[in-house]
């Protein structure tokens, strides 16, 4: 039971982790990634 308990806070750390780095990292909103020097949509 314990073992079990334990996984699935590491898996919840993980995930928590994860999405945190995703937002901050690597997803970047349309209006900055489409805008130019010369054009935005």
């Amino acid at each position: 039971m314990k073992s079990i308990i334990t996984g699935i806070l590491a898996a919840v750390a993980i995930a928590l982790c994860a999405a945190l780095v995703l937002d901050t990292e690597f997803q970047v909103s349309a209006t900055k990634h489409f805008q130019t020097e010369s054009v935005r949509l």
